[in-house]
């Protein structure tokens, strides 16, 4: 009998194990995966005025701008938006993994930097944006950046209109 309880207990702890790392990659709010040097005050003052994590919009993660990381996160498919310096985005710049940005609107101004011809279209789309240093506004937060930033959304993404959202408001402050 006393081996069938510790079989019971086993599974019934497994199970549960199971279901809690299941359940724990699900988010409301839009993954954004920043890579950069920035100081952990600035990192903090960003979290918590521009990102607002008392609303639930973003689940913001910052790492240090590593290639090698970069790698692994789009390896394990995570993030559904992107920013990391334009160097580091040099080692990684492969249009196939990106999705294409129609609604970024190459028409009405200078083409980016990063396109690439839509093959269902013929147009020339955007698959990356470049985000200038300089003076920024996110979610009526002001900050300043110091170094030349991409951003980018994966092609596995889920929530695309809501990071492309986050990337105009990035452009338009260029």
């Amino acid at each position: 009998m006393k081996r069938c309880q510790r079989a019971a207990v086993w599974l019934i702890s497994f199970i549960a194990a199971f279901c809690l790392s299941a359940c724990q990659g699900e988010t409301n709010g839009i993954d954004v995966l920043i890579f950069s040097d920035m100081s952990k005050g600035m990192k903090d003052q960003l979290m918590e005025k521009a990102f607002q994590p008392d609303q639930e919009t973003y689940n913001v993660h910052i790492f240090p701008a590593i290639p090698e990381k970069l790698l692994v996160e789009i390896t394990a498919k995570e993030g559904d938006v992107m920013f990391v310096p334009e160097e580091m985005f040099r080692t990684y710049d492969d249009p196939e993994s990106f999705q294409l940005l129609e609604e970024m609107g190459v028409n009405d101004e200078e083409a980016g930097p990063y396109t690439i011809e839509d093959p269902k279209t013929g147009k020339t789309v955007d698959y990356a944006v470049q985000i200038n240093k300089g003076t920024k506004k996110l979610n009526g937060y002001t900050f300043r950046l110091h170094r030349d930033m991409v951003a980018f959304i994966p092609v596995y993404a889920e929530k695309s209109k809501e990071a492309l959202s986050l990337m105009k408001q990035l452009r338009e402050n260029r």
